[in-house]
């Protein structure tokens, strides 16, 4: 066996060197894989957690998710239904990047909040509100808007 592996040391090493190249070659293709499907769950789990906490706040604060605000007056109020309706802008927009499938969860949350999502203030202030409205198919209506 000795004398064989003598022999053929040459080749052997080849071959050894030709399958070190492939395990590199196969861990640069599969690394970067596994690190982007790594990131892909990261995200849809946070994702999911920040849907969960407005899930909670909802049950919590179920005025907020009801309440008119072209009828808010109270400073105190409007503070507090602004907090929401934001959370909400950030809750859509998180799960709609993690999957398209949540669009039409996300665009029922939002239609009932046309008004302060389609108020010149909050339009000119985030342009991002805009870009997610026609994502989800809603758009500003003059009946979304206070008189």
């Amino acid at each position: 066996m000795r004398d064989w592996l003598i022999r053929n040391s040459e080749p052997l090493q080849a071959v050894g060197a030709i399958a070190t190249a492939f395990a590199a070659l196969t861990a640069l293709m599969v690394v970067p894989y596994q690190l982007a499907e790594a990131d892909r769950i990261q995200r849809d789990q946070t994702a999911r957690e920040i849907y969960r906490e407005f899930l909670n706040l909802t049950v919590q604060k179920p005025e907020l998710a009801t309440a008119d605000y072209c009828a808010l007056a109270d400073p105190k109020s409007l503070a507090a239904y602004s907090a929401y309706a934001d959370y909400l802008l950030y809750t859509a927009d998180q799960m709609v990047e993690t999957s398209p499938v949540w669009r039409g969860t996300m665009a029922s949350y939002l239609k009932t909040h046309m008004a302060y999502l389609c108020s010149p203030e909050i339009r000119e202030a985030n342009d991002d509100v805009e870009d997610l409205i026609a994502d989800l198919g809603l758009t500003c209506k003059p009946e979304n808007q206070c008189e």
